[in-house]
């Protein structure tokens, strides 16, 4: 089974070739206690980018890009390397960043989406 590496949290993990890496990012999500992945708000309609991925290494390992998903990177002026996980398939191993990490606050119970240091 291929491997994805989410970055900067150095979570590896195998999943069945085919599976979105936005299922694959809701595993490893499980795996942090308190910040990861925001994931998508628009249900794969290619509308909110809030899914997008920096991929490090593997690209080819990942289905090509729909033209929706094209569309929104280039509205979003992500350069080539970015991808929504919600359309990208995993089909080898593949290590992505996960660009917008979610921090919760215990205390209120909500999330608010954070910038990397």
């Amino acid at each position: 089974m291929p491997q994805v590496t989410f970055l900067p949290y150095d979570i590896r993990l195998e999943v069945p070739r085919g599976t979105s890496l936005l299922a694959a990012a809701d595993e490893a999500a499980e795996m942090v206690p308190d910040d990861f992945f925001v994931g998508e708000l628009c249900e794969g309609r290619h509308e909110c980018g809030n899914c997008c991925v920096e991929v490090v290494a593997g690209a080819g390992n990942l289905s090509p890009a729909t033209q929706g998903e094209r569309r929104l990177l280039n509205d979003m002026r992500h350069g080539s390397a970015v991808r929504t996980a919600c359309t990208a398939r995993v089909l080898g191993d593949v290590t992505v960043r996960i660009l917008a990490p979610v921090k919760h606050t215990p205390d209120r119970g909500d999330a608010q989406m954070q910038a990397h240091p």
